[in-house]
C-alpha cells in the first residue's frame, strides 16, 4: 500500500483548487501500481471470459484501460467501476477492429497456394486455346487479338480493319464463334 505521509500530501494537493495535480487524477490520490495489482485480475476475468479474448491480448487492453485512466483529468468517483466500463468498451473496439481482419488457418504451414491448385488446368487449357487459334483465318486472328487483348471496340476494330462497324461486329461475333468451335472439337472426348 502507499505510504501514509505520501496519501496525506495527494489529500492536501486535491483541495487546493489551483493545484491540481495529475495525482488528484490518478483515481482519488491511490498508487496506480497499487490500483493494477488490485484489479488486473477482475479486468483479465472481463476480457478473457465475458469477450472472449486470448490473454494476452486482454492484458494489452488492460494497458490500455490504465493509460486511459491515468490520463484521465477528471476526478473519478467509482475507480472500479470505471475500469469495468473502460475494459468493456476497449474489448468491444477490439472486436470491431478484429471483425475487419480474417486470421489465418492454424495449418497454414501444410497448405499449399490456392492460386497453384488449377496451375496444370491453366497451362493445358492455354495451350488448347493457341491450338485452337493457330486453326483460325488470319483475319479472324486479328481480330479478335484486337477486340479482347487490346480491349478495342468494334468500332476501332473497323477502323483498324478498314470496314464498317456493323461488318467488324458481326466478324468478332463469328470468329469467337468458330474458335469455341474448334476449342471445343479439340478437347473433345473420343470414344
Amino acid at each position: 500500500m502507499s505510504d501514509p505521509n505520501t496519501l496525506s500530501a495527494n489529500v492536501s494537493e486535491a483541495t487546493q483548487p489551483d493545484r491540481v495535480t495529475s495525482a488528484v487524477a490518478l483515481g482519488a490520490s491511490r498508487d496506480v501500481g497499487a490500483l493494477y495489482e488490485e484489479y488486473r485480475d477482475l479486468l483479465l476475468f472481463i476480457g478473457c471470459r465475458k469477450f472472449r479474448i486470448g490473454e494476452g491480448d486482454a492484458e494489452n487492453l488492460i494497458q490500455e484501460v490504465f493509460l486511459a485512466y491515468m490520463q484521465n483529468e477528471a476526478q473519478v468517483e467509482n475507480t472500479r467501476s470505471w475500469l469495468v466500463a473502460s475494459m468493456c468498451n476497449a474489448s468491444r473496439a477490439y472486436w470491431r477492429t478484429q471483425a475487419r481482419t480474417e486470421a489465418l488457418p492454424d495449418d497454414i504451414d501444410d497448405q499449399s497456394d490456392p492460386l497453384t491448385h488449377g496451375l496444370a488446368d491453366k497451362f493445358a487449357v492455354m495451350m488448347t486455346l493457341r491450338q485452337a487459334l493457330k486453326y483460325l483465318q488470319p483475319r479472324c486472328r486479328e481480330t479478335l487479338y484486337l477486340h479482347y487483348l487490346e480491349g478495342r471496340s468494334a468500332a476501332e476494330v473497323a477502323r483498324e480493319l478498314d470496314t464498317t462497324h456493323r461488318y467488324a461486329e458481326k466478324l468478332i461475333h463469328n470468329c469467337l464463334k468458330r474458335v469455341r468451335e474448334i476449342y471445343f472439337s479439340i478437347t473433345a472426348v473420343k470414344r
